[in-house]
């Protein structure tokens, strides 16, 4: 029985995208150690935010963020669940609705899906970000790559 071209030509995509994921797959789960100064550094297109991706794998990302006095974070929804830990500055953050006032030491925990926005106080802010599921980061790509330090 003779097979048709377009369903080799199928099986053959297939099995190519399978085996190429398969080593994207592997790469990320390569250890690495890298000191602050060396993370990939990313600015918000506003320049009020930035961001410096700590490690990103394949089921979490950990980031250093840092917002401008009075910056703001549009309502908006991630895929993945989110955690914050705030180490400086004050503000006001918005989960589904209901308003939390943040400080040094809070911890914040968003759901996935949950709709979130964050107005940040007269005070620079930092925060350890957390998402379970690097998904969520993929909105940095947008953020331009200021580079690193050699």
């Amino acid at each position: 029985m003779r097979i048709p071209s377009f369903i080799i030509g199928i099986v053959v995509g297939a099995l190519t995208t399978l085996s190429f994921g398969a080593l994207a797959l592997q790469k990320s789960h390569k250890a690495s150690v890298q000191s602050f100064e060396k993370a990939e550094h990313r600015v918000a297109p506003s320049n009020k935010a930035n961001i410096r991706v700590l490690a990103h794998g394949t089921h979490a990302f950990i980031g250093h963020l840092r917002m401008d006095p009075n910056a703001s974070v549009p309502e908006h929804r991630d895929v993945s669940e989110e955690y914050i830990y705030v180490l400086q500055g004050t503000g006001t953050m918005s989960i589904d609705g209901q308003e939390h006032q943040i400080s040094p030491g809070t911890t914040i925990f968003m759901p996935s899906n949950a709709k979130v926005s964050y107005k940040n106080g007269a005070k620079e802010m930092v925060a350890l970000q957390v998402f379970a599921g690097p998904d969520s980061a993929k909105k940095y790509e947008a953020w331009k790559e200021v580079g690193r330090t050699p």
